[in-house]
């Protein structure tokens, strides 16, 4: 396609900045199509005391993973009885986004950091269009598995040797993620901390190639 204005250089100054959000969610099923999101955790990268957790009751109409419950240790039970109407923590989670960006850094646009994030986001984007509400995020997010891959990639690391417990080992951490969406969010948050500072280092500043 062809654009009468010249594409902007990849770095210009003045740019608004970017808040970045740890996020984690458990859900009940693999998709929003088998299964209820049923928990949602975030924090800020940089300041993870800045945190939101919520619990939600399932959606009655989906089935119930058995399978997912051993992993997340929520019954239906609990989230039945203590859990909230799932599209009002919806609604709550982008409130505490747009409000926690607002309150920290007013010019800066909020950012999705989650690991393996396509699942995460999988739930939540299906989650704001069914409660309603625009999704603080935009459509976009970051992926630290991938942010890892990029770092680490090579001849001797597979996509597979990307998940958490490989990943733990070349970045260790005191923190415990044990499935519960906002101490996963936290560790996350960690996670991302270390791999940008890691990135920083070894940065190669982009340069536009000379056209023939």
């Amino acid at each position: 396609m062809q654009h009468d204005t010249p594409t902007p250089p990849p770095f210009e100054e003045g740019l608004p900045q970017e808040l970045w959000f740890s996020v984690d969610v458990e859900c009940s099923g693999q998709t929003p199509l088998d299964g209820s999101l049923i928990s949602i955790g975030a924090c800020l990268v940089d300041d993870p005391k800045k945190s939101f957790y919520v619990e939600l009751r399932p959606d009655p109409t989906k089935q119930w993973g058995h399978k997912e419950e051993r992993v997340h240790r929520l019954s239906r039970a609990h989230l039945e009885e203590n859990g909230i109407d799932r599209l009002e923590g919806v609604r709550q989670f982008a409130l505490w986004v747009r409000a926690t960006a607002e309150a920290t850094a007013p010019e800066s646009s909020p950012l999705f950091v989650g690991f393996n994030t396509p699942f995460d986001w999988m739930w939540l984007t299906m989650a704001f269009a069914e409660a309603g509400v625009k999704n603080p995020f935009g459509m976009s997010a970051m992926d630290l598995k991938s942010v890892y891959y990029t770092l680490h990639g090579g001849e001797n690391l597979t996509w597979k040797k990307t998940v958490k417990r490989f990943v733990r080992q070349v970045y260790p951490t005191d923190l415990v993620a044990d499935h519960h969406a906002l101490a996963d969010a936290i560790e996350q948050a960690e996670l991302a901390r270390d791999l940008r500072s890691k990135s920083l280092k070894n940065r190669i500043p982009p340069t536009i190639p000379e056209r023939r």
